[in-house]
This record gives structure tokens, C-alpha cells and sequence, in this order.
């Protein structure tokens, strides 16, 4: 989970917690906005944690392991329209390409977290 802001004031690690526990819970959801004493603070989950780079490397083994599949369809969202993974683009976003790029950059140095957020943000409000 990471704050799309700087000056975020510091929450309590049992509200880290909860707020990750709830993402974990509801899948679909890409933000929270926590209301404080301080002003609203949008939280969102960490893609760099890893879970779109497992499930891109995952659709990419299916297709390594199994000739007989020629797509597999990932419905559309509320937030993300529909796409289809393919051998020649084995991603589980239309974005594919685009995510482990920013996710390589930060993992990098190149951009911060906030550089990181933002640069996923336009491209999930982009769809």
C-alpha cells in the first residue's frame, strides 16, 4: 500500500494493517481515501509488490506449456476495460507492456514510489 502523498500524516500500523487487509479482501479495488484530522490522503496498492509481473509470468507459461491456448480473456472492471492475453502478448492488461516498465524503473532507482503512483494512475485512468 503506498500514499499518493508526500506530507501524508503517519498512520497507526494497525490502520497500515486494516487498510492492507481490505485490499486484500476486495481485489478490485485500486484506492482508498482516508479521511484524517489533516486533510484526505488516497491510498493505493503497491503494484510493486510483485502480483502483475506473477500473473503476466503465469498467462506467459500457459501459453509456453499449451499450444492449444490462443487467449485467455480477462473481463472488464469497473476501472479497466477487457483484454485479451495472447502468445504475443501475454499480458493480463492492454497496458502489459507498461506496468513492469514502470515497476523496472522504480525497482531501479530511476523514479520514486510518488514518480511510480503517478505514472500508474495515468495509465489506469488512460483506459
Amino acid at each position: 500500500m503506498t500514499s499518493a502523498r508526500e506530507d501524508a500524516p503517519a498512520l497507526s500500523s494497525e490502520t497500515n494493517y486494516a487498510l492492507t487487509r481490505i485490499f486484500q479482501l476486495l481485489p478490485h479495488l485500486g484506492s482508498l481515501t482516508v479521511q484524517t484530522t489533516h486533510g484526505e490522503i488516497r491510498v493505493t496498492r503497491d503494484f510493486a509488490s510483485g502480483y502483475a509481473a506473477e500473473v503476466d509470468r503465469t498467462l506467459a507459461e500457459i501459453f509456453r506449456n499449451d499450444p492449444a491456448v490462443t487467449g485467455i480473456v480477462v473481463p472488464a472492471t469497473g476501472t479497466a476495460p477487457g483484454h485479451t492475453a495472447t502468445r504475443d502478448n501475454p499480458y493480463w492488461s492492454p497496458d502489459g507492456k507498461t506496468l513492469p516498465a514502470i515497476d523496472a524503473a522504480l525497482a531501479s532507482g530511476e523514479i520514486t514510489p510518488q514518480q511510480a503512483i503517478d505514472r500508474i494512475k495515468a495509465v489506469s485512468t488512460r483506459s
